[in-house]
């Protein structure tokens, strides 16, 4: 039986296939969009200092797709969504994190 925060196969590519509470509803949104058509799951920082509930994600344009980091009550995760629209897969996500209460910040990749 396969675990709750598990995904593998389909878009999902890696080895790594564990997503934090935090990340679950925004990854599987990000599943759900026609235009991705690749998530590649980070590995997971755990173990963190508390941030009392506050939970919250940056999103980040990148070559090729968009990078999510989220930052849990303990734990952070970074996860590439690569898809063929950002804004619209940026939009989707944005509005997954609204939904479920987790603070929203939007970014640029410092080269």
């Amino acid at each position: 039986m396969p675990k709750k925060n598990s995904r593998s196969g389909g878009k999902f590519c890696g080895s790594h296939t564990t997503i934090i509470d935090a990340a679950e509803g925004l990854i599987d949104t990000a599943n759900s969009q026609p235009e991705v058509y690749k998530i590649s799951l980070g590995f997971i920082k755990a173990g963190l200092h508390s941030v009392n509930g506050n939970r919250r994600v940056k999103i980040i344009d990148v070559d090729g797709g968009v990078l999510v980091s989220v930052r849990g009550n303990t734990t952070h995760q970074e996860a590439t969504i690569y898809t063929h629209n950002n804004q619209s897969t940026k939009l989707a996500i944005a509005r997954a994190a609204r939904n479920v209460g987790i603070s929203i910040s939007f970014g640029n990749l410092v080269s």
